[in-house]
């Protein structure tokens, strides 16, 4: 078998995986509300340590953990760091309090996410007014689109994601996931957002948190991209660009990205299903957290 039909094979294998698994995660729902609590508490802290480390924060897990859950700050660590960490795990708690209600994923929205991200900073929530890159001003992954194109693009992007995300909806309520369209439909998404980078700074923490919205809203666990991933998470954005110049596939463009969300996505349900379906959460965790976050045991979590 030559390499690349044994990585389309490996990626036929995780989607079946993903489609058992989902399956099984059917039969255990729904979750208490003090069972939901302890995952999304447990899971806030390593995503908002990965996904602030992909962009340079020094925090380790351990670090990111006592900071979240008693407020103390150990080693040389600046204010701005700090900030990131607990301003990304305020989005995080945001998201999971939106889709109760199920707010759609407007421009208003997608800046009060940003807002969290930037928490403390005079751009947070605003679109940029200057031009950025992907990379550096010394090695330029991407230039994005000029500051003055942001709004249109932005407007336009906004409302193809409420379609989309209406139409993924319909298809969870019926049960009736493509799960290869899917993972593809949620790659050309991030990369869309990240392709536009509207915003000065936070854009990838942003999109990630957007990433995450748009999976939970469908009934599947958040998403974790983890640090040890992050040259692999660039080279699929990457590619994006390649592709569109040179591929004749239309889902060239998008199947790293989706290659590595679909991983990602069943590391997240295999660890769902070892503390749930394998009797990993205890009554007694539960029982203590019974007053959890209200009416959240109606999350399908």
């Amino acid at each position: 078998m030559s390499k690349k039909m044994d990585e389309q094979q490996k990626y036929i294998d995780i989607i079946n995986d993903i489609s058992d698994s989902y399956a099984q995660m059917k039969k255990v729902r729904p979750l208490s509300a003090g069972e939901l609590k302890y995952f999304n508490n447990e899971f806030s802290i390593s995503a908002s340590h990965n996904s602030n480390a992909i962009e340079g924060n020094t925090f380790t897990f351990d670090e990111t953990k006592l900071l979240i859950e008693k407020g103390i700050v150990t080693g040389a660590h600046s204010l701005r760091e700090s900030e990131d960490i607990v301003g990304y795990k305020q989005a995080f708690d945001y998201l999971y309090e939106s889709v109760k209600t199920k707010q759609p994923m407007t421009e208003e929205f997608i800046k009060r996410v940003h807002g969290f991200v930037l928490r403390g900073d005079d751009e947070a929530g605003k679109y940029r007014t200057i031009q950025n890159y992907v990379g550096n001003m010394t090695r330029i992954v991407y230039a994005p689109c000029s500051p003055a194109q942001v709004p249109e693009k932005m407007k336009a992007y906004a409302e193809t994601l409420q379609a989309d995300c209406k139409h993924n909806a319909e298809l969870a309520e019926r049960g009736a996931f493509n799960w290869v369209e899917l993972f593809h439909n949620l790659a050309k998404h991030h990369i869309g957002f990240e392709n536009i980078h509207p915003f000065i700074d936070g854009n990838g923490r942003t999109g990630r948190l957007l990433l995450i919205y748009e999976m939970i809203l469908l009934g599947l666990l958040p998403v974790d991209i983890r640090y040890e991933e992050r040259d692999r998470y660039y080279a699929a954005i990457g590619a994006y660009h390649d592709k569109e110049k040179y591929s004749t596939r239309p889902e060239s463009k998008t199947e790293g990205m989706a290659k590595l969300l679909a991983e990602s996505e069943l590391t997240s349900m295999k660890l769902w299903l070892a503390i749930y379906a394998g009797g990993g959460a205890s009554q007694t965790e539960s029982d203590n957290d019974s007053s959890g976050n209200g009416d959240g045991s109606d999350i399908e979590m």
